[in-house]
This record gives C-alpha cells, sequence and structure tokens, in this order.
C-alpha cells in the first residue's frame, strides 16, 4: 500500500479545529499527581480517546497512578513508541496566572493553561497524527505504541516497576519521548538524542523541639545556619562540587561531541532575554557555555525552607531546616552512588546529624545519532518545517528513558514544535495553535519516514 503523506496533511489542516479543542477538553481536566486531583478522571478521557480511534488499550496498575498502554498495528513491521504523561505541574502561584489554570483560553493564537505545552500538546498531537492516518487510509504506515504515566512530574516514581513488570510490552523501533521544542517561538526544531541524569534529595537538620525565642541564638544552635555550612562543604563560589569521588567516571567530551554544537540550537542572547538576565556564569559563551550545558554535573538548590517565611517580621529560633536539591548527572554518574558519596561527605566533614533523604534518581540516556530512528526524525522534521533541525547531543534537562531504552539500546528523541519560550512548569503556561498543528504533522511524517515510505 502507497502512503502518500501530503493527503494526510491536508486532512489534518482541514480538521485542525476539531484537533485544537481535543487539546482544550484535555487541559480543562486537571490532573496533579501529587495531589491526585483529577487524575482518575484524567485517565479516563485519555483511554476513551485511544479506544475511540480502534487502538488496543491496557490500564495497568501501579503502586501509584496507572501507566496506559494502547497499540495499533500498522502496514510495515516498524513499530513507532510515544511516550507521554497525563499529570501536570502544580499551579502555584495562582496570582500570576492571567488567564485561569484549568480554562484552556484561547488568545493571541495561542491556548493558555497548565500542561497544555508540557505535556498535553504532545499527547494529543501525537495521538491526532494517528488519527488523521486512519482516517485517510483506514491503515497506519507503522505500528504505534502509546506510553502514557500519570507521575512524571513527581519523579515517575513507580516507572521503573512497570518497566520491570511490563518489560515484554515496551520493545518498538524508537520513542519519541515527550518533550521538544523550537527555539523563539518560529526557529528550527530541535531534535534531542540524550539527557542528563538526576538524583533529587532532601536534606534536614534539626535542633531545638519547637521554634524559640530568637534571643536564645547565643546558646542555642540555629539548624539553618548549620545547614548552610554543610550546603558550603559541598560547593563553593568557584562552582567546584567538593564530594570525593564525584566526577569519577565522567568521560571527557569528545571532539564529536564538540564538533555537533555546530548543529546546537541554544541561542545565548535570546535565552538571557527570556530569563532576565545579563550574563551566565563566569561570562561563559560559545562552546564553553555548551560544554557546561550539556556535559557538566550540576548541584542545585530547589528550595529552602526555615523558620518563618511569611510577610511582617518574627523573631525566631528555628527548630528545624531543609533543603531540596537537585543534582543533575552526566554519562558515568550513577545516582545511587552519587547518592552514598554525598551521605559520605556530610558524615566525614562533621554533618553526621543532617537527614538524607532519597526522592528519585535516574542515570543519562543517549541514543545513537546514527540510528535509522533518529535520522527518521531529522528527515520528517526538516521536510514538514522548511528549516535544517538543530540537533541537540544531550539536553540539560531530565527524562527516565534508560527504564525503556538502556537495556535493548533502543533509541529515543525529543521531537516537538512547542516554544521553549512556553513557561513551563511556571503561570501563563502556553502554546501557539499553529506549532501545535505542525508538531501534529511532524509526527505523521516521522511515521511515513519510519515506515520506509510504503
Amino acid at each position: 500500500m502507497e502512503f502518500d503523506e501530503s493527503k494526510v496533511f491536508a486532512y489534518i489542516d482541514e480538521h485542525r479545529d476539531e484537533y485544537l479543542e481535543l487539546l482544550r477538553d484535555y487541559v480543562r481536566q486537571p490532573s496533579l499527581a501529587g495531589t491526585h486531583e483529577g487524575i482518575d478522571d484524567m485517565v479516563k478521557i485519555v483511554v476513551d480517546n485511544y479506544e475511540k480511534r480502534g487502538l488496543s488499550v491496557d490500564v495497568c496498575k501501579t503502586p501509584g497512578n496507572p501507566v496506559i498502554i494502547a497499540e495499533q498495528a500498522g502496514v510495515s513491521d516498524k513499530v513507532m513508541g510515544f511516550y507521554d504523561h497525563y499529570d501536570v505541574q502544580p499551579v502555584d502561584p495562582i496570582d500570576l496566572w492571567v488567564d485561569p489554570p484549568f480554562s484552556a483560553n484561547v488568545h493571541d493564537n495561542r491556548i493558555w493553561g497548565r500542561g497544555v505545552c508540557d505535556n498535553k500538546g504532545g499527547l494529543v498531537a501525537h495521538l491526532c497524527a494517528v488519527d488523521a492516518y486512519q482516517h485517510v487510509y483506514g491503515k497506519l504506515p507503522c505500528g504505534v505504541k502509546f506510553i502514557t504515566e500519570g507521575e512524571e512530574e513527581i519523579g515517575s516514581p513507580n516507572l521503573g516497576w512497570f518497566a520491570e513488570h511490563y518489560r515484554d510490552r515496551l520493545d518498538c523501533d524508537g520513542y519519541n519521548w515527550e518533550g521538544g521544542n523550537r527555539a523563539n517561538n518560529q526557529g528550527p526544531l530541535d531534535i534531542c538524542i540524550g539527557v542528563k541524569g538526576l538524583l533529587y534529595v532532601e536534606m534536614i537538620c534539626r535542633g531545638a523541639k519547637m521554634d524559640a525565642h530568637s534571643c536564645n541564638a547565643a546558646i542555642v544552635e540555629n539548624p539553618a545556619w548549620r545547614l548552610i555550612w554543610a550546603l558550603n562543604s559541598i560547593k563553593g563560589p568557584d562552582g567546584h562540587i567538593n564530594i570525593d569521588g564525584f566526577y569519577d567516571g565522567i568521560p571527557e567530551v569528545s571532539k564529536e561531541d564538540v564538533e555537533a554544537f555546530a548543529q546546537d540550537g541554544f541561542d545565548e542572547e535570546a535565552t538571557k532575554r527570556y530569563l532576565g538576565i545579563d550574563h551566565f556564569i563566569d561570562g561563559a559563551t560559545g562552546d564553553d557555555l555548551l560544554k557546561k550545558l550539556h556535559y557538566e554535573p550540576t548541584f542545585n538548590i530547589c528550595g529552602f525552607y526555615s523558620g518563618y517565611i511569611d510577610e511582617g517580621s518574627k523573631t525566631v529560633l528555628p527548630s528545624y531546616a531543609r533543603v531540596k536539591c537537585d543534582i543533575r548527572l552526566v554519562m558515568g554518574q550513577d545516582p545511587d552512588r552519587i547518592y552514598e558519596l554525598l551521605r559520605k561527605h556530610l558524615d566525614d566533614h562533621g554533618f553526621g546529624d543532617i537527614e538524607l533523604v532519597y526522592d528519585s534518581g535516574c542515570p543519562a540516556f543517549r541514543s545513537a545519532p546514527d540510528s535509522d530512528f533518529v535520522k527518521a526524525a531529522i528527515a520528517a522534521s526538516e521536510r514538514v518545517s522548511g528549516q535544517k533541525v538543530t540537533l541537540n547531543y544531550m539536553n540539560a534537562g531530565t527524562s527516565p528513558c534508560h527504564y525503556f531504552c538502556l537495556e535493548k539500546g533502543t533509541p529515543a528523541i525529543m521531537c516537538g514544535c512547542m516554544s521553549d519560550e512556553a513557561n513551563i512548569h511556571a503561570p501563563n503556561e502556553w502554546v501557539d495553535m499553529d506549532d501545535f498543528v505542525e508538531e501534529i504533522k511532524v509526527n505523521a511524517a516521522i511515521m511515513h519516514e519510519l515506515s520506509g515510505n510504503l
């Protein structure tokens, strides 16, 4: 059977409004994994829409929120996998939203709402690509496998359990992993083939049994200061992470990796404007900046809590202090090992009393840039967008690709059309409607390309 993707693109254009309204339906439904708000209703929406398009659907129970597997065979024996998530980030601070976060309001050619970009836009775009092929041809050029989880925004704590128990259901020729964007709204599409790893921890220091009057600060130890001193022992102003063995096993950045910077779409000036800053750390620029961004591990403080933090003043000696940290890892670093090294560092530096809580962890992962799946994604994206793609060998963020891909070397990419300025994880998240429609076409084109252009 011969497929003509131009007919599929025409169908997508003709049904643009229908697909945009479907996305708005998904966004209007809250789905917060942390509080479980709306999760059950969101699962029903996702399942109903897969079943409506004739996919075989299994709702797989986990110790947490369910993972949905939806499959359909294609004309070729190739199978394209899609990993997405139906949960979204919390909406706080609510007072900074212009539109209600679950309104899916439309203005300025954008849909506004929590999760519209991360990741319900991609989730619905992938579904619509399948829908368009079904309506035009009644068949798909390649098989599809959707794996859709509901805990990504809290670190995917049960995705490893799911992968272990459903290992025989994960095989495909490559995954389009949630994410993927274009630079500066209308810039070229970015295809990412690797991600950093992550270790997320919490450190807690306890003092007196309750908050006390601050006059006692002369004689009673302040846990906030003690936690600050512990953090100072870990990382100093020079940026070096002072944990013994932390950098062991990290490979040198290769000549090929440096040469790939020429294809990297990172825009220094646009990023500084977007973030409202005038320089990067140490004034880094060019290849040095990209080496830092893509190939250096980090130790970041996400949040610090102690004592009285509301409006006005209160002279108080805190009874405890806690800090949340994310540690971005590169190839060669194992999150469990780094956790043990951090524990040893605290003990060796006199901070054995500080409690260290392991929240989540996953290693870095990278696909082979010359794999058939990566080549198909590049060719399809360039054909649809009319622009040469930028290729990101190692994204500075993290996704748990390793659960599905590491054992068999299955390639995974992040390939999408959403803007890198779409306020994901922040108030006023948005997606450009034209970009969303283009993302449907890109995924339809990848299916066409992967099938061997039947």
